[in-house]
């Protein structure tokens, strides 16, 4: 089975990251025992910052999350047409910006579940499927195939366009080149830029670790949640604070070294995810619950192929995938056993983690 190739090969020849990211043990080493050489904030207080185009898509996906989401009371009807309208910004007018979610989700046939062409279909089976209450089960819409449309289209679109665009794109050596000498105001060096680009799509508070009332977005929110079990929250947002400030101070090693943190460790929190979803579908004591969970797991599966310096191997990303079956239905506890044996091994992950996410 074909799997993740063309996003690997295409970033290969721009030398997208480098060749071996810090294992675990790696990474908390550097992470507890670098001394930069210069000032670290506490908070995302950087001159010349500007990620807005990234908030305004997180926003978006927000928006089209919530619109999916009407048709949970089984009378509303959904319109594919206004989800494609969300999805593109088709007035150019969204959050008063001309950004738009639609030209920065990646999209290549050759993967073996392209999630910009699943998109398409689910805001189609959403519409099919909404306005009947027998679509809906413990208050969430379902389609035929037992699929979450709300779900699949929220993580769907974390992986493919926020992780993708964070990790694929604008951390990668290629960017990561770019100018650091000529300020513009407003949005720093080109290099500055770029990394607040990334951290943008993370979609922290720039007061992420001391303000536990902020609002998060999508990525920064998830690591909060599972961070009374696995807590990479911090490991993530000091590295993007320790990378600016480096780059800041032109010191490229150590941004180097951040960035290899921010990649490895939000891997392991899409990996944490699919975990906790997966173990609540086999305590869901309702259809509904199992069916919603079991949508939440898959398409943070989905998520992990977007990351063209992934630690898990295209063999186990495809077991992993394939395990989870079409439906709830054909998942069993042995493919659970499977998969949670799978991410384990790859991330070193313990079994007490395992069990408790």
């Amino acid at each position: 089975m074909k799997i993740y190739s063309s996003l690997t090969n295409k970033f290969a020849t721009a030398a997208l990251l480098v060749s071996t990211l810090f294992s675990c043990s790696e990474t908390e080493e550097i992470i507890n025992d670098l001394d930069p050489g210069f000032d670290v904030p506490t908070t995302y207080a950087f001159d010349n910052v500007d990620y807005s185009g990234q908030t305004a898509r997180i926003q978006m996906l927000d928006s089209l999350e919530r619109y999916i989401k009407l048709g949970n009371d089984g009378t509303t009807n959904l319109e594919e047409s206004v989800m494609k309208s969300i999805f593109s910004n088709e007035s150019g007018t969204l959050f008063d910006s001309s950004k738009d979610l639609e030209s920065k989700t990646y999209d290549d046939a050759g993967l073996t579940v392209n999630v910009k062409a699943e998109v398409y279909e689910y805001f189609k089976s959403a519409e099919a499927a909404s306005g009947n209450v027998a679509n809906i089960y413990e208050g969430r819409l379902f389609d035929a195939e037992g699929h979450e449309p709300a779900q699949m289209v929220a993580k769907g679109l974390m992986g493919a366009t926020l992780y993708y665009q964070a990790v694929s794109y604008y951390l990668s050596d290629e960017k990561l080149d770019a100018d650091n000498e000529e300020i513009t105001e407003g949005k720093g060096t080109a290099m500055e830029h770029y990394w607040d680009e990334a951290f943008g799509y993370f979609g922290a508070a720039v007061d992420y670790s001391v303000n536990s009332d902020a609002t998060n977005w999508y990525w920064a929110k998830y690591a909060k949640s599972r961070a009374g079990v696995y807590d990479v929250s911090g490991d993530i947002f000091n590295a993007f604070l320790t990378g600016r400030a480096a780059i800041t101070a032109k010191n490229y090693d150590v941004r180097d070294a951040q960035r290899d943190i921010i990649v490895a460790k939000w891997e392991e929190l899409v990996a944490i995810n699919v975990i906790h979803y997966l173990n609540a579908v086999l305590s869901d004591t309702n259809e509904g619950d199992r069916m919603h969970h079991w949508s939440e797991a898959l398409a943070f599966a989905w998520c992990l192929q977007y990351n063209a310096s992934k630690t898990i191997t295209d063999d186990n990303l495809v077991k992993v995938i394939t395990a989870h079956g079409n439906n709830v239905d054909e998942l069993t506890t042995e493919n659970i056993i499977e998969i949670k044996g799978i991410l384990q091994s790859t991330y070193g992950f313990t079994t007490e983690v395992v069990n408790s996410l």
